[in-house]
């Protein structure tokens, strides 16, 4: 990056005619390390905790691990979406120099309803089509297939929510950005998560009615988050050296 994205707070010393409006806002700030260092472990360990929910075969290896189909959909759905809310929470706090407490607090609810998925994941692997696991004796879903799938749903839009009002007040903040290009891209990078949310929300929806092609719509959402971030960095880059170049040549 060609900016400072890394500022240590107090490194600037308080004028006598600063206001006491300014000063009050500088000790309302807090580093990023603590907000970064937290929201990984509690990632690191919601992650692991998706793998308890696969059961290892004790007998008919195959038909066994056929009938265990719902507990791989539902980890990998969790995995991926996991994932992807990481890549774009580590690619956010880039542009921070600084947290204030209403994006700690926004942070504290994401990481609240990421740290929920295991549980809602293993309700819906246990519920979807529960009666009948094997591949080949799909039948028509019952009730509670379609709540566990919705809850899951809700459980995955309302993480993906959090990360859209995190990115969008770091937007919209001054003293959070670490200049204005971040808050350019910050505000971009908002705008993007939030057509992500309104396509998680509709998926949830479809849950309601057609449960396993929702939790299917949950899986490609899930890979969607973890590309897109590393696509907009690959490109973000490229364009910066376009810049770069041009600059040179002038």
């Amino acid at each position: 990056m060609s900016w400072s994205i890394r500022r240590k707070l107090g490194n600037t010393p308080v004028s006598p005619a600063a206001s006491t409006e300014d000063v009050g806002t500088q000790d309302r700030l807090l580093p990023t390390g603590r907000l970064e260092a937290f929201s990984d472990g509690v990632f690191a360990i919601a992650i692991t905790l998706l793998v308890i929910e696969l059961h290892v075969p004790t007998a008919h290896l195959v038909s066994g691990l056929e009938g265990e189909w719902p507990r791989y959909l539902g980890y990998f759905v969790s995995f991926a979406f996991i994932g992807g809310v990481w890549i774009a929470h580590s690619n956010m706090t880039r542009f921070l120099k600084a947290a204030d407490p209403d994006l700690m607090r926004l942070n504290l609810s994401l990481l609240l309803f990421v740290s929920f998925l295991p549980f809602t994941t293993a309700v819906a692997a246990t519920h979807l089509f529960a009666s009948n696991l094997a591949l080949h004796d799909l039948t028509v879903s019952s009730t509670p297939e379609r709540v566990a799938v919705v809850l899951f749903g809700l459980n995955l839009t309302l993480a993906a929510l959090m990360l859209y009002l995190m990115l969008r007040h770091a937007g919209r903040t001054p003293e959070v950005a670490a200049d204005d290009l971040a808050e350019e891209e910050l505000r971009a990078f908002a705008q993007q998560r939030r057509s992500a949310v309104l396509l998680q929300a509709s998926a949830t929806v479809v849950g309601v009615f057609l449960p396993l092609l929702a939790v299917i719509f949950y899986l490609a959402l899930a890979i969607f988050y973890v590309i897109d971030p590393i696509r907009l960095i690959r490109t973000r880059s490229r364009r910066q050296a376009t810049t770069k170049g041009n600059t040179a040549e002038n």
